[in-house]
């Protein structure tokens, strides 16, 4: 099971069915469609999930537009981002994303898991 489908089944599973829209960071070097994704997607609430294996330059762009993206999405929906650190549990990944989305006033937050 992939870290995004363990992170979607933990959210589907979480009493009340937590609602968020996941995404993932597109191709390397692709960092900018991935923020045009990230300001067209649908729902109350968009996690961005990024993984270890994303390169440390676009980690730092995805990262950086997390704040503005976040202001540009209020009030009406929320953002937050997961920056998963090689060899995190897929356990503690889906616990941060459960809490970003169940957080109904927190918007722009990066959890950093490690």
């Amino acid at each position: 099971m992939s870290l995004a489908e363990a992170v979607s089944d933990s959210l589907a599973q979480a009493s009340g069915t937590i609602a968020a829209t996941i995404l993932i960071p597109a191709e390397p070097g692709r960092a900018g469609e991935t923020v045009e994704r990230l300001r067209a997607a649908q729902g109350a609430m968009v996690l961005l999930l990024i993984e270890s294996s994303i390169s440390p330059l676009d980690r730092a762009m995805l990262i950086a537009a997390i704040g503005p993206l976040a202001i540009a999405r209020a009030p009406q929906g929320r953002i937050g981002a997961l920056d998963v650190a090689p060899g995190a549990a897929p356990e503690d990944v889906a616990a941060a994303a459960r809490f970003l989305a169940s957080a109904g006033s927190t918007t722009g937050q990066v959890l950093k898991i490690s």
